[in-house]
């Protein structure tokens, strides 16, 4: 994949902040973990490699939950509410407080979290806590991110420092996926897929006509419609013919639903289907699109890609 300029200088700076710190966590387990299986090979003891890196994602996820509420306590604080903040910071640092909550905060989310220092007794980690706030309920909200340090011991969690504002992770970047062919609704494959989104999302059933044996698929959802308004394909298959027998495709069906309080939403289904027993089934829900090979990233530009 091709990156522009653009976007590797974005890598480089705070608006790859989510990257870098994912990358960090990451090598810090794989560093671990070949640790771990050098050791096996000198000493011949045994190796666990599963170990020693879910410790590592789980206390990441220790870290990274105790940040989130000590930035949630501080945003929304008030004077009657100080001893609710001891639980982050010493209570001899006493801060000045509102007498109404400064800020309205909704959906905290962790952004990222990474290992600073390990001492072996304690660790610091840097948690940046990403924030939907607004000054009150009926302002427009915007997104904000926090940076935290927290210490990690056996005594447990205490923030080091109060949190500082930063810079949100970029708005990202769109990419060409790769599903060149518009499939008519009047085909066999549009009918299949149309026939399982129906019973995969609604109550109507006969879900095992539309996937294979081994998709482990159940109904999801019981809105009360959904329909396949466009259906695309990775390669170009024919309309009223079946292909040969494990003959595999991956399409992207755009659906209409309604739900159960009659408000309509539009989602996407990446799946994979194969031909057998002479018939198309759905095999999987794609984890992810398929990207078209040497797509170009296009980064969003500031202000459109963010709340």
């Amino acid at each position: 994949m091709i990156l522009t300029q653009t976007w590797l200088k974005r890598l480089t700076t705070s608006g790859g902040l989510a990257r870098r710190a994912a990358m960090i966590t990451a090598l810090t387990s794989c560093t671990i973990v070949a640790i771990s299986t050098i050791w096996g090979w000198a000493f011949g003891t045994p190796v666990d490699v599963s170990t020693p890196a879910r410790t590592v994602v789980n206390r990441a996820m220790l870290v990274g939950g105790f940040a989130q509420d000590c930035v949630v306590r501080l945003l929304t604080a008030t004077q009657s509410q100080q001893r609710s903040l001891t639980g982050c910071w010493p209570s001899t640092d006493q801060m000045r407080l509102p007498t109404t909550p400064a800020t309205v905060v909704d959906t905290p989310g962790i952004a990222a979290v990474t290992l600073q220092d390990d001492a072996g007794g304690a660790q610091q980690w840097s948690v940046v806590v990403s924030v939907s706030q607004r000054p009150f309920a009926s302002a427009s909200p915007h997104r904000a991110c926090y940076r935290l340090p927290v210490l990690y011991s056996r005594y447990g969690l205490r923030a080091t420092l109060r949190p500082a504002l930063v810079n949100c992770p970029g708005p990202g970047a769109d990419v060409p996926l790769a599903y060149p062919t518009t499939v008519p609704d009047s085909s066999i494959l549009f009918s299949t897929v149309n026939g399982f989104i129906g019973s995969y999302l609604t109550a109507q059933g006969s879900l095992e006509r539309y996937v294979t044996p081994k998709s482990g698929l159940v109904p999801a959802a019981g809105y009360r419609s959904a329909t396949v308004v466009k259906l695309l394909s990775s390669t170009a298959v024919p309309d009223h013919d079946i292909p040969a027998e494990n003959s595999r495709v991956h399409v992207v069906a755009t659906v209409d639903i309604l739900t159960s309080q009659f408000a309509p939403l539009r989602l996407d289904y990446p799946m994979t289907l194969t031909v057998t027993s002479g018939r198309w089934s759905v095999a999987d829900l794609d984890l992810a699109p398929q990207i078209a090979p040497g797509a170009e990233l296009t980064p969003v530009m500031p202000g459109t890609g963010n709340p």
